[in-house]
């Protein structure tokens, strides 16, 4: 997953839809706790880095070589550590004071193996160890604002030497098994519209009501101590939030 021209396009097509919105959230949460944290799926190092420039211990971990790469290319003088492993099975030989599974990481993985997920990332926590993680609910396909089965332009972004990105997108839907099949059609143009470079990537995801990941979380061993809408710290989250972000904490009754 993420892999070549998708790599180099992801943080491209997210930075043309403004300042990282969760980068205050990231903040917020990390702040309650001391010690080095993990971000699961941390990619390019699009939030990574931020962090580690304002001084806070995280390393990283993805499964995309690719996406490694590009974090190593835009490191500058930062030093992250970084850790190549697929995140449903990852080892580290580490604990952590707090995981963060930002950018809606957790829905790219199955829905059978998320207890199991959530059991390992518990396991590399330290006791009290905090939780961060980010969902979002595809209403646009639920409510049929999108046609599926229809391709549409999803991204389309401009670069200063005349270049310019899409994303052609495709999906379907099941509204009862809560599952989403995005199929990406990314291309690389030329200033006169030549198409220069292309790939194309298929994501299975998994959406999760609010009532649905509480469950989860308390049924793998954590406490929810904020659940917060649409990237607004001050916005509770409810049935009709499109983001959902998550700050939780590791308890020891599982112990």
């Amino acid at each position: 997953m993420y892999t070549q021209l998708e790599a180099t396009l992801h943080d491209t097509f997210w930075e043309a839809e403004g300042a990282g919105a969760e980068l205050p959230l990231l903040e917020s949460f990390l702040s309650n706790y001391s010690g080095t944290a993990l971000e699961l799926g941390c990619g390019s190092g699009r939030l990574l880095l931020p962090l580690l420039e304002k001084g806070y211990l995280i390393e990283g971990l993805d499964n995309s070589p690719d996406m490694l790469d590009l974090c190593h290319t835009q490191k500058g003088e930062l030093e992250p550590i970084l850790h190549q492993a697929d995140i449903t099975e990852f080892q580290t030989g580490a604990t952590y004071s707090a995981i963060t599974i930002p950018a809606f990481t957790l829905q790219l993985l199955p829905y059978a193996e998320l207890p199991s997920i959530l059991a390992n990332t518990r396991r590399h926590l330290h006791p009290n160890g905090g939780l961060y993680l980010t969902l979002f609910i595809p209403w646009a396909e639920i409510t049929g604002d999108l046609e599926e089965g229809e391709e549409f332009l999803d991204h389309e972004t401009f670069f200063p030497d005349g270049r310019h990105a899409r994303c052609h997108t495709r999906f379907q839907i099941k509204r009862i098994s809560q599952q989403l099949l995005r199929e990406h059609r990314y291309e690389l143009c030329s200033k006169d519209g030549d198409v220069l470079e292309t790939s194309s990537s298929t994501h299975h995801l998994t959406w999760l009501w609010p009532r649905e990941i509480s469950q989860f979380l308390t049924d793998s061993g954590f406490s929810i101590q904020k659940m917060i809408g649409d990237f607004k710290l001050d916005q509770p989250c409810d049935e009709n939030s499109q983001m959902i972000t998550i700050f939780a904490q590791r308890t020891e009754e599982l112990d």
